[in-house]
């Protein structure tokens, strides 16, 4: 076998260090090419993480959008809803505030043909155009003594017969009025005025019953009826009225014999503060047997409203 000499194998280690060397070399250099892959991966990420939360700030931006779109819809629809009840309103507010006018008292000065006034209700269609009413219909105006109703066509000129049309009285009434009132036990005393210890009704409390005297708490018409049965003798009694002008005076009388009914009745046109009762003149009235022979009733029929 030939044996190596000393230069064969010192070019054999040169050639083994150069190769290691060569090798070492290219595993640093593969290494700093992966560093900075690594490093340029890195800075990529980065910038798409960046995109990433622009993109989600600009999703979330769209959702605010959104939702503003959707209450400007709801405002705008809700503004058309307004829109369309806009005249129904108006027509509201203006009777509304012919209404306030008349209870207030806001006087106006008027230049019309039809019935006058400068007073602060309306007496006429032509008032209320005046007042701004625009649109036809039924209204309330003042009359002489009463409410009034009347039809208003304000499409018509003022001079027009048919631009107000009378309909008719308004039973207008500030508070009612009206009683009935009976009496338990004989009445005999004579030339006093009858008393009633039985009240049916007394709406608006003008019937005094221990005193038996009706004082009218309204000006305007009135209905009053009494009826009763005598006991054993003749009787007779007499409706009157006091004013404030006037002092007692008859206005009727009934009378009738023993155990025989008698009755009166009477419509009268009182002012506020006008008295009325019923007297019984002589004889006995009959109640003892507690049935009820005895009713004064009354009750108004009427008002005048404006005290005229």
């Amino acid at each position: 076998m030939a044996r190596f000499s000393a230069t064969q194998f010192g070019v054999l280690v040169l050639v083994w260090s150069t190769s290691y060397v060569v090798a070492s070399l290219t595993v640093d250099m593969q290494l700093e090419q992966l560093r900075n892959n690594y490093m340029k991966l890195e800075q990529v990420l980065a910038s798409k993480d960046s995109r990433l939360e622009f993109l989600e700030q600009k999703v979330q931006q769209h959702g605010n959008l959104e939702a503003q779109i959707t209450r400007l819809v709801n405002e705008v629809n809700q503004m058309k809803t307004q829109v369309r009840r806009a005249p129904k309103l108006e027509l509201k507010v203006q009777r509304q505030e012919s209404l306030l006018n008349a209870v207030h008292g806001e006087s106006r000065s008027h230049n019309v043909s039809l019935r006058q006034g400068t007073t602060q209700m309306p007496k006429s269609c032509a008032d209320l155009k005046n007042n701004g009413h625009t649109s036809s219909g039924m209204f309330l105006i003042m009359g002489i003594k009463m409410v009034e109703t009347v039809f208003c066509d304000f499409s018509k000129a003022v001079n027009d017969p048919s631009f107000q049309k009378w309909i008719g009285f308004a039973d207008v009434k500030s508070f009612p009025v009206y009683f009935h009132a009976q009496r338990i036990g004989n009445y005999g005393a004579a030339n006093t005025v009858i008393p009633f210890n039985q009240l049916r009704l007394n709406v608006g409390n003008a019937l005094n019953p221990v005193t038996g005297v009706f004082i009218a708490p309204k000006a305007g018409k009135y209905f009053f009826a009494y009826s009763g049965l005598s006991w054993d003798s003749n009787a007779k009694v007499q409706l009157q009225m006091k004013s404030a002008t006037a002092d007692w005076s008859r206005i009727g009388e009934a009378h009738c014999t023993p155990f025989n009914t008698f009755a009166l009745q009477s419509s009268l046109e009182l002012k506020k503060g006008d008295e009325i009762r019923i007297i019984h003149i002589h004889g006995v009235i009959h109640d003892r047997d507690g049935n009820n022979f005895s009713n004064f009733v009354g009750l108004l029929l009427e008002e005048d409203v404006f005290g005229c």
